[in-house]
């Protein structure tokens, strides 16, 4: 068999340059992202110093206790009995009088009955007799209405509950237990703790009592060594 030229071979690919390296980039690097990074690191610092300084105060609140407010004794007293006309108008007794019969506590009285509190005093709790908090009191007042019998009583509660529920106080409780009957309210913005009571024998009573304060150093103290306070603003419209 006689074979045809052969055909020419292709030419040879040259072989390609070398890669040149490429040049890193060099100079300042943009001022923008340098103050963001810089306010993110001021912005952390102070927030963990805040968290920090946070800590600390909660932990010497829980250690010391929370601080008593500052109220004067005398207007403390003077709102008690604003506060008690308002309760003595919801029940709607007008046929009720004062009674005016000797009881084994004054109407009226500022008493140091606060005690410490925070953990550093928490030995005190468990105490008989817990150490009371010096230069803080607690206000209370209360009166007594006769001729009230038993069911007039259980009206006037439900009465006084709807009345001054209507006008926002809160009503924590109205329950009969012992043959008494009790409502206690506490009026708008709290402060104080109002109670009606409907007791045995045809009477209720009203008390009011303030919460814990410290009162300030220039204020009068009687015997004692409890601060003075006003006569008893009784309701108006009461009878004797």
């Amino acid at each position: 068999m006689t074979r045809g030229p052969l055909a020419p071979s292709a030419p040879p690919i040259p072989p390609a340059p070398p890669a040149r390296p490429v040049a890193a980039v060099s100079g300042p690097r943009p001022a923008g992202s340098r103050r963001i990074r810089v306010t993110v690191a001021v912005g952390l610092t102070a927030l963990a110093t805040v968290l920090s300084l946070g800590a600390g105060l909660t932990a010497r609140q829980w250690w010391d206790g929370d601080a008593y407010p500052v109220a004067d004794p005398a207007v403390t007293a003077d709102r008690l009995d604003a506060r008690a006309q308002e309760v003595y108008a919801a029940l709607a007794l007008p046929d009720a009088e004062l009674d005016d019969a000797p009881t084994s506590s004054p109407r009226r009285r500022a008493e140091s009955d606060c005690p410490y509190t925070g953990l550093s005093h928490l030995a005190d709790q468990f105490s008989d007799t817990p150490p009371n908090m010096p230069g803080v009191v607690t206000v209370s007042s209360r009166w007594t209405l006769k001729n009230v019998p038993g069911s007039a009583g259980q009206s006037a509660l439900r009465r006084a509950a709807t009345e001054l529920r209507r006008q926002g106080w809160d009503v924590t409780e109205n329950a009969t237990a012992d043959q008494r009957t009790t409502l206690r309210t506490v009026p708008p913005g709290g402060g104080a703790t109002l109670y009606a009571r409907a007791l045995p024998g045809g009477r209720l009573a009203v008390s009011a009592a303030a919460e814990c304060a410290r009162y300030p150093e220039n204020t009068p103290t009687g015997a004692d060594g409890n601060p003075e306070l006003p006569p008893q603003r009784l309701p108006d419209g009461l009878r004797r």
